[in-house]
């Protein structure tokens, strides 16, 4: 009887310290650019680390660097062997990209359009995502077009999102990317005063 007690006691202290050790691993892979390793062995990767890590690069004047930007993608890029479903990833690809070469390139215009196809209305990054996809509208083909089309609907019929998107068609540089988005709000109020 008091063998199997301790035998449950040990189990028990094991399974605590293999929690605790694992989320310190956790906590290391986070912290240090989404891999925590003990020499050349991995012992955890984390799409999460690796993107805390590309986005600090490209904060401020980081995207103005080739450096940063590469390694940015870099960071991207391995998240996404991670985690391929994660929407912000394949937008900052496409962002990487944007900044790369002026404007969107097909690799660029790829990436957005994964995101697209991942998740159609993102709640967490949409308003971004239409802002920057306008800003580069002559390089959307029409289905990715379409879909920034359908991502304005989704947002304009949340009323939290409203002032945020007749504010963006105010300010989006671009005057294609600009006159669309007006003219796509423009018929949706329209529609609601009929």
């Amino acid at each position: 009887m008091r063998s199997s007690r301790n035998q449950r006691l040990w189990a028990l202290g094991g399974l605590a310290g293999l929690t605790l050790g694992a989320s310190i691993v956790a906590m290391i892979a986070l912290n240090a650019a989404g891999e925590a390793a003990l020499g050349p062995f991995s012992l955890m990767r984390i799409a999460a680390g690796y993107d805390r890590r590309a986005e600090a690069l490209l904060v401020g004047d980081g995207g103005l660097k080739a450096e940063a930007r590469a390694k940015a993608a870099w960071l991207s890029r391995r998240a996404l062997a991670e985690y391929p479903y994660d929407t912000s990833d394949w937008l900052r690809l496409a962002y990487v990209d944007a900044l790369g070469h002026g404007s969107l390139s097909p690799a660029g215009v790829q990436a957005l359009k994964r995101s697209y196809d991942l998740v159609a209305i993102d709640s967490f990054v949409g308003l971004w995502r239409v802002r920057f996809a306008l800003e580069n509208s002559q390089a959307l083909p029409a289905d990715v077009r379409a879909s920034v089309r359908n991502e304005v609907i989704a947002l304009w019929k949340n009323g939290e999102n409203l002032q945020p998107l007749r504010e963006m068609a105010r300010t989006i540089r671009n005057p294609a990317g600009r006159l669309s988005l007006a003219l796509w709000l423009n018929r949706l109020d329209a529609a609601v005063a009929k």
